[in-house]
């Protein structure tokens, strides 16, 4: 993996701040071989401004897991559930109306099969 400066970084987030182009075009422009590059270091740079530039991926996360305090509350455990709960009434809801709709579908089309084919053999 190639290894860029701090300063190239910089000069390539602050162009896509400018709006000068896509990750794909500043990846070109610039001389970076993979354009998700640019787009992790637009991230980076988002959520830790210049030292998430200096960082490695994984000590951003670990940053991140270690200053995130979770909530485990009764409350906020009951509110979680509620949630998960309701999801999953609405994704059984959604896979039954796709399962309707494709019922449908296939009875429409077996009914044109069908009107087709008795007009085949009425001609």
């Amino acid at each position: 993996m190639a290894k860029y400066s701090l300063e190239l970084k910089k000069k390539v987030v602050e162009a896509y701040h400018r709006r000068e182009g896509s990750y794909c075009f500043l990846a070109q422009k610039y001389g970076i071989t993979n354009k998700r590059q640019v787009l992790n270091w637009v991230h980076s740079y988002d959520a830790f401004g210049c030292e998430g530039l200096m960082r490695s991926r994984k000590k951003q996360m670990q940053s991140v897991l270690d200053t995130t305090p979770v909530d485990t509350s009764a409350e906020h455990i009951k509110q979680l559930e509620d949630e998960l709960l309701k999801l999953r009434i609405e994704n059984a809801y959604l896979k039954d109306v796709r399962r309707l709709r494709l019922e449908e579908e296939a009875l429409l089309k077996k009914k044109r099969e069908s009107s087709t084919a008795s007009e085949e053999t009425s001609n």
